[in-house]
């Protein structure tokens, strides 16, 4: 039953995927505009959510917390929209900064739950926990804006994108062994 519960393990693996490449592009493409990562991002964090759905539709019927995956999905798919519209709106650069912090508080206090209800069996839970703190913890530091440059937000965005991706996937490859 338990191997049955995570089936859709490569969910995770996909989001992963993403922000490791979302955040890749973000720290060395150095002439990639503003505009055009914001779009990424938003595309990026749409294409997670609909994973993250199909994963949960699919775990319904094997796994008691499905839930939890429905909601971070639906949670990304409306924040990838509203970046996205927002900024075709008003192309506004600290909006897009408060967006990111939103997803980023957001999708850490989802998974400190998921951390906490989680298998035991789970031999990665506890990189779900990092990931969750250190999620909370940049999200903070986004919300608070200390940058000076478009650039060195945007480089902290990339690097909160490459240490989730790490971690995220790392974490998913121990739900498909569990």
């Amino acid at each position: 039953m338990e191997k049955q519960s995570f089936k859709n393990w490569w969910t995770y693996t996909v989001k992963g995927v993403f922000a490791l490449a979302f955040g890749l592009i973000a720290l060395f493409i150095p002439n990639a505009s503003a505009d055009w990562l914001v779009q990424l991002f938003g595309g990026f964090i749409i294409l997670s959510g609909l994973f993250l759905l199909w994963g949960a539709v699919g775990n319904m019927r094997h796994h008691s917390k499905w839930g939890l995956w429905f909601f971070e999905g639906i949670l990304d798919i409306v924040l990838g929209v509203l970046i996205i519209v927002y900024h075709h709106i008003r192309a506004d650069l600290d909006l897009f900064i408060i967006f990111v912090a939103i997803w980023a508080i957001s999708v850490g206090f989802t998974q400190l739950f998921a951390a906490m209800s989680a298998n035991k069996g789970v031999r990665t839970r506890w990189l779900l926990w990092m990931n969750a703190i250190y999620v909370i913890a940049a999200s903070i530091v986004l919300f608070i804006n200390p940058y000076e440059t478009a650039s060195q937000a945007l480089n902290q965005i990339g690097i909160l994108a490459l240490v989730f991706g790490i971690f995220i996937t790392v974490y998913s490859f121990g739900l498909k062994e569990s």
